[in-house]
C-alpha cells in the first residue's frame, strides 16, 4: 500500500504552536516517503513547536511499548519506596523461546535478578523475558494500562505480553499508539510530569544505553549527538509483510536543547534494511532542520 501523506496538527489543548519550519520539513518528508511500500507515521516535538505526519491512525508499537513498562515500574518503586536493587526471582516457568540476552546469561534457576537489572535488559537490550517479568511485577496488563491512562494517554493501548506476541503473530498488532502520543509521553516524562526527578533521571539514563537499532534514528545523527531511544521490530506475515518497524526517542542538541522524535512503520513490504534506512533518513532530515 502506498503512503498517503497528510499532516495532523495536535489540538490546542496542549498549547503548542506550529511555526513555518514545518512547511519545508513537510515537503521534504513527503518527497522522502513518496511511493514507499509501507505506512509511516512521524511525530516531532521541540519546545512549543511540533510536527505530526500521518497521526490519525495507530501503529503497532512492538518493543517501543517497553518505554511504558519502564515508566510504570519506576513509578511503582517510587510510590512504594522500593530500591532499584530489590530482588526479583526468575523461575524456570517464566522462560520461553524468544529474544532474551538475560535468559542466555542465566545458568541456573531460580535466578535472583534486580529491578535495575531487568529495566536495563528491557530497555537497553530489548529483552523480552525481562519485559514480561516486569509486567508481572506490576501486577499485569490492567495495572500497566491504568498507569498509562492515569498519565492522560488513554489512546495508548497495550494488550499483549511478549510471550503472547511470540505465540501468535496476530498479537503483534495489539499494542498500538499514535506517534504523537509516544512523543508527548516522552516529553511529559522528561518534563517531570509523570515521574519524580530521581526516577526521570534513571529512565533517561537507561534510554541512552540502548544497544539495538543503531541503523535507525541514531544512524541519521552525527556521532557526538546524545540520543535516548527505544526501537521495535516485528515478524513478517505469510505474505512477507512486516507488521511494524519503529524507533522512538529524545535527542539532546549541542546547545542542550531537546527534541522528541517518533517514526513508526507498519505494513511494510520493504526489507528490514530499507525500513531502517528510511527511519534514519527521517531522523537526518529532522536533525538538519532543528539543530
Amino acid at each position: 500500500m502506498k503512503i498517503k501523506i497528510f499532516v495532523f496538527i495536535l489540538c490546542a489543548t496542549f498549547g503548542f504552536t506550529v511555526y513555518s519550519y514545518t512547511n519545508s520539513l513537510q515537503y521534504k518528508l513527503q518527497s522522502l516517503l513518496l511511493n514507499k511500500n509501507c505506512n509511516v507515521g512521524v511525530a516531532v516535538i521541540k519546545g512549543n513547536k511540533n510536527f505530526f505526519l500521518n497521526n490519525t491512525e495507530t501503529y503497532p508499537m512492538m518493543s517501543v511499548f517497553k518505554i511504558f513498562v519502564a515508566a510504570a515500574v519506576l513509578d511503582k518503586i517510587e510510590k512504594e519506596n522500593v530500591s532499584l536493587n530489590s530482588p526479583i526471582i526468575i523461575s524456570q516457568d517464566m522462560i520461553y523461546q524468544t529474544y532474551s540476552p538475560l535468559r542466555d546469561k542465566i545458568k541456573k534457576y531460580p535466578y535472583q535478578s534486580t529491578i535495575e537489572e531487568l529495566l536495563t535488559y528491557m530497555l537497553a537490550q530489548s529483552d523480552n523475558i525481562a519485559t514480561d517479568v516486569l509486567i508481572s511485577y506490576l501486577g499485569g496488563m490492567d495495572n500497566l494500562n491504568q498507569f498509562i491512562s492515569s498519565a492522560s494517554f488513554p489512546q495508548i493501548v497495550i494488550k499483549a505480553t511478549e510471550k503472547q506476541m511470540s505465540e501468535d503473530i496476530q498479537n503483534q498488532k495489539l499494542n498500538v499508539a499514535r506517534p504523537q502520543d509516544i512523543a508527548l509521553f516522552l516529553k511529559a516524562v522528561n518534563d517531570g510530569k509523570i515521574l519524580s526527578s530521581k526516577q526521570t533521571d534513571i529512565f533517561k539514563k537507561i534510554m541512552q544505553q540502548t544497544q539495538t537499532g543503531n541503523n535507525k534514528l541514531k544512524a541519521g545523527l552525527p556521532n557526538e549527538i546524545v540520543i535516548g531511544h527505544k526501537t521495535g521490530s516485528s515478524d513478517r506475515d505469510d505474505n512477507g509483510v512486516k507488521i511494524g518497524d519503529n524507533d522512538a526517542g529524545f535527542i539532546v542538541l549541542p546547545n542542550g536543547e531537546i527534541y522528541y522524535i517518533v517514526v513508526l512503520i507498519k505494513n511494510s513490504k520493504m526489507s528490514n534494511d530499507q525500513n531502517a534506512n528510511l527511519i534514519a533518513q527521517v531522523s537526518k532530515l529532522v536533525y538538519e532542520k532543528l539543530k
